[in-house]
């Protein structure tokens, strides 16, 4: 069998991706969001701990990539464009190329907060929508059961009347009861960012629920077809693609410290590989580490190891939210 070379590549000691749980407190309440919301934003002592893991490393990278994500990271925003800006300024030091991704619900992204995010180094977001406003709002509103889509569609489009060269994946998480209403989206509300190169689309199916079943996924490829007659490419495939979770130089650092793989399966052992201590000393078990790296091989990692069907699997094309 040919040899994974994302899989080879993900092993050098020259590239470092942490994915922060920069609070796991969300003002959404989506019905198939997997999160219990019991942390809050993280800890100092582990945002210091991140940042001695990057002054220990950061001679020998080539590549830094940060990802904030949650909960929703928004609500600790301070922490990101601190963080950020501070990676960003140590990279620059050494000459390593920095790179930053957030995971957002979008609803806090206005003119001001994204103008600080693009000037602090966040340069790639992911956007969830969920079809036409009824059925998105049905899927993804408030805490208090508010509805979302009209602001979130507003954020996006002011991203896109600005001149700034970021990168942002609309993602839409599919099963039959939205499946219409997102194929209206593309056809009726995509035009104000469609044909520009910094927006892609990627579409997903909700896993783990009955409620939220695709029963042909076939209809995924429909929807492909639809966007890039509209002009828009697609992001990478979930399937057939090596996950994140493989990747020997990827960490998931939670709100309290503990070192993890995957973004989903945050309550199983097997997920819980380690701690990050304030110095910066990351203590792994080097037995649940491993076998997260050798299932690069097994489509989502932590649906093998755990032997548990997850609500909406990661993937490369961004973290499940």
């Amino acid at each position: 069998m040919e040899t994974n070379s994302f899989w080879i590549n993900s092993l050098t000691n020259k590239q470092l991706e942490l994915i922060l749980l920069i609070t796991e407190q969300c003002n959404f309440r989506c019905t198939y969001c997997y999160e219990d919301f019991k942390l809050g934003k993280m800890a100092p002592y582990v945002i210091e701990g991140v940042k001695n893991v990057i002054k220990k490393r950061i001679a020998g990278l080539d590549i830094l990539s940060l990802s904030f994500f949650g909960g929703e990271p928004l609500l600790n925003k301070e922490n990101v464009l601190e963080l950020s800006q501070w990676a960003a300024d140590i990279c620059k030091e050494h000459d390593v190329k920095y790179l930053c991704d957030m995971t957002t619900n979008g609803y806090m992204l206005n003119e001001i907060v994204f103008e600080k995010l693009i000037h602090s180094g966040v340069m790639s977001y992911q956007i969830t929508l969920d079809g036409e406003k009824q059925s998105h709002n049905e899927f993804r509103h408030t805490l208090k059961g508010e509805p979302t889509f009209d602001r979130i569609y507003s954020n996006i489009i002011m991203m896109a009347n600005t001149k700034h060269n970021f990168y942002c994946t609309i993602r839409f998480n599919i099963a039959d009861s939205n499946f219409n209403s997102v194929k209206s989206f593309i056809n009726n509300y995509s035009s104000p960012f469609a044909n520009d190169k910094r927006f892609s689309i990627h579409f997903h199916p909700i896993f783990g629920n009955s409620e939220f079943k695709l029963t042909n996924e076939d209809k995924l490829q429909e929807l492909k077809k639809l966007a890039q007659i509209k002009g828009f490419k697609n992001d990478i495939p979930y399937k057939n693609s090596s996950c994140y979770a493989s990747n020997a130089n990827s960490f998931v650092i939670r709100a309290d410290g503990r070192i993890q793989k995957c973004t989903v399966s945050l309550e199983s052992d097997i997920n819980n590989i380690g701690k990050i201590q304030k110095d910066g000393s990351m203590c792994i078990n080097e037995e649940k580490f491993k076998k997260w790296i050798f299932a690069y091989d097994k489509g989502c990692p932590s649906s093998f190891l755990t032997n548990e069907k997850q609500n909406t699997p990661t993937g490369p094309a961004g973290k499940s939210q």
